[in-house]
């Protein structure tokens, strides 16, 4: 069995790092690549960002660290101790030294690197729209997005600022009253909000899993993809990708889903 090294991996992050990104969000599932030559995965992801940082000096890192779990209980959320429910790339984040992780309870963001305080501090209460994690990145000049071990469509949830940017019909705006931590300690509840879909046709409406918004982006913009270890990494300019989504949105609100809802409970 052979087991990918440092050198695998700087052979394939060049291969998907072309330039320069003043900040670069990555996600994705690292058992997909297979066996590793690390003694822990601590190890692995500090070579990861060993080999970015050397690929693309002073790029700022950002992953999603959500814990959707918390939603509809009163688990109280702490921004400085609450694990991610999106496992190791996450909670790694998560216990970097210096990390900046974003105040929402269900939808948080965290981020490494000089741009960690502006993309993750003082955002809005909204999962998405103007002043979120998201919205920030997009307002960098050249961010990129990479999926690690997973084909690009299952890990884009910027998908879901393009939905709520565009207002697609099927999912409305719901608040949150959630206990916080305080970094005093104590307790106090705050409003938070969530763009969801809506309950009558939850289950009735088919996901599509992202594959209309990406054959439209690949028609125009490379997905850049290299081999490692048993999996495959992959990259694309997440500015391109993001604009392809508001475009493909334009033309069919839809597109989210693999086909319109078969009830529409926001039609009046």
């Amino acid at each position: 069995m052979k087991f990918y090294t440092k050198d695998d991996i700087a052979k394939a992050f060049r291969e998907i790092i072309k330039e320069k990104h003043d900040a670069i969000f990555i996600s994705g599932n690292l058992g997909a690549l297979g066996p590793h030559a690390f003694k822990s995965k601590e190890e692995l992801l500090n070579t990861i960002l060993e080999v970015i940082w050397d690929i693309s000096p002073d790029t700022t890192l950002m992953t999603s660290t959500f814990t959707l779990n918390l939603a509809n209980t009163d688990i109280p959320y702490d921004p400085e101790r609450t694990p991610s429910m999106h496992g190791a790339i996450a909670n790694f984040f998560l216990n970097y030294k210096g990390r900046v992780r974003s105040y929402h309870p269900f939808t948080s963001f965290t981020a490494i690197g000089p741009l960690a305080e502006y993309l993750c501090t003082n955002n809005t209460r909204f999962s998405y729209g103007i002043d979120s994690p998201y919205d920030r990145l997009l307002s960098l000049e050249n961010p990129l997005t990479i999926s690690v071990g997973m084909p690009p469509n299952l890990t884009c949830s910027i998908i879901h600022h393009a939905e709520f940017v565009m207002h697609v019909p099927y999912r409305y705006i719901k608040e949150f009253n959630h206990p916080i931590v305080k970094p005093d300690g104590r307790i106090e509840r705050e409003n938070f909000y969530m763009h969801v879909i809506y309950h009558e046709i939850y289950h009735l409406i088919k996901r599509d899993r992202n594959r209309k918004f990406f054959k439209f982006f690949s028609e125009k913009h490379p997905i850049n993809t290299a081999h490692l270890g048993m999996g495959k990494v992959y990259s694309y300019k997440t500015k391109d990708f993001f604009n392809s989504a508001i475009e493909l949105l334009k033309r069919d609100i839809y597109a989210w889903l693999e086909e319109p809802p078969p009830i529409r409970p926001y039609r009046r």
